[in-house]
């Protein structure tokens, strides 16, 4: 796992909650602070923290009278080999972003994901880079521990969308039919997205490539690899990319539906109509 040092911003929306950000100091970039997100374990920051990047160590402040909405679940980067955590009553994504990993006897490659439901501890092996995310399945009640489940979403099994004129695309890799409480799909372009909001959805997007300043109410960001957005319900939230620069990332959505705007997109780009809305134009959910 890498390190490094981070100085860090809270940032509130609007209802209070909070969203937060990894980075390490970018000397090039000086005048967007970075903003600080989940901490090692994959909790979320309460207060400013003096470290808080993938593998670095560092603790929370005590929360503030203010306290912020905590995300409804955990992401995390990991380098395989590595234990991935899985559990009763819990759903967890592996999605891959770089090399192979073989995880629960299944051989994945960049784009696949693996779904586990009612897991246990497992290690992901290969030499291969996964994004991993875990949410409760919720009203989930039991009197005997239920069998593991597992399914695999092959990369290719999605087809690429496109819009903003062949700059941006996505794959809409694991709906909701697949995964009730949390959407995942892959997200890919060099376009900037408009300031908007999701009304009753957490964003979380995991970046495998970025260079670029993420807004979040107002406050700027700088966002680059192996970074991980929340953004809560309510929260006005845009991005801006840096000339050139490629955004490549995991996008999640919790509870799924904010994702399906990119099928119109993609429609309207088809039909060749005249307006076609930024991917970041205001969710009308």
């Amino acid at each position: 796992m890498r390190s490094c040092r981070t100085a860090s911003i809270v940032a509130f929306s609007a209802l209070g909650a909070m969203a937060v950000f990894a980075a390490c100091r970018d000397a090039d970039h000086p005048e967007v602070p970075p903003l600080t997100t989940a901490t090692p374990d994959g909790k979320p920051v309460l207060g400013p923290s003096t470290g808080a990047a993938e593998g670095s160590e560092g603790g929370a402040a005590a929360p503030s009278l203010n306290a912020p909405l905590e995300p409804p679940l955990k992401a995390k980067f990991f380098d395989a080999p590595a234990k991935l955590e899985a559990g009763l009553c819990h759903r967890v994504l592996v999605a891959v972003v770089k090399g192979k990993v073989v995880a629960m006897n299944e051989t994945l490659a960049v784009g696949d994901v693996l779904v586990v439901t009612h897991g246990v501890d497992f290690e992901a092996t290969g030499a291969g880079t996964v994004v991993w995310a875990e949410i409760p399945i919720p009203d989930c009640a039991v009197l005997s521990r239920p069998a593991v489940a597992k399914a695999v979403v092959r990369g290719t099994a999605a087809s690429k969308l496109e819009w903003a004129k062949g700059t941006m695309t996505v794959r809409l890799d694991v709906p909701a039919e697949k995964s009730p409480e949390l959407y995942l799909g892959r997200l890919e372009g060099t376009a900037p997205v408009a300031e908007h909001v999701h009304t009753k959805e957490w964003e979380i997007l995991a970046a495998v490539e970025a260079s670029g300043t993420f807004v979040l109410d107002g406050t700027e960001g700088r966002l680059g690899p192996r970074q991980i957005v929340m953004v809560p319900p309510g929260a006005k939230h845009a991005w801006k990319p840096e000339p050139n620069a490629k955004l490549v990332a995991v996008q999640m959505y919790t509870p799924p539906g904010p994702e399906q705007r990119f099928v119109a997109l993609a429609a309207a780009e088809k039909d060749g109509g005249s307006v076609v809305k930024d991917a970041g134009s205001r969710d009308a959910r």
